[in-house]
């Protein structure tokens, strides 16, 4: 890439740029779709523990059967 960008002219190293940035973010907001359900239904849980007086809250998979079972490790 070095090399292609010093031989390329200004304006087309930009435009890739621009293209590769664009990738980047259209991957990152497909996994935030995927990903966003879970991170909904654990602030909710954390909310709920802070809320509750617990000064720390720790995440436990068995207070969310509905979840667990996409749970790989934690």
């Amino acid at each position: 890439m070095v090399l292609f960008g010093a031989l390329t002219t200004l304006d087309m190293a930009w435009n890739l740029a621009d293209i590769t940035m664009a990738l980047m973010a259209i991957c990152n907001l497909i996994a935030i779709l995927f990903l966003g359900k879970y991170a909904i239904r654990l602030l909710a849980d954390y909310r709920a523990q802070k809320k509750a007086g617990i000064s720390s809250p720790v995440f436990k998979k068995e207070r969310m059967p509905d979840i667990e079972k996409d749970l790989e490790c934690w």
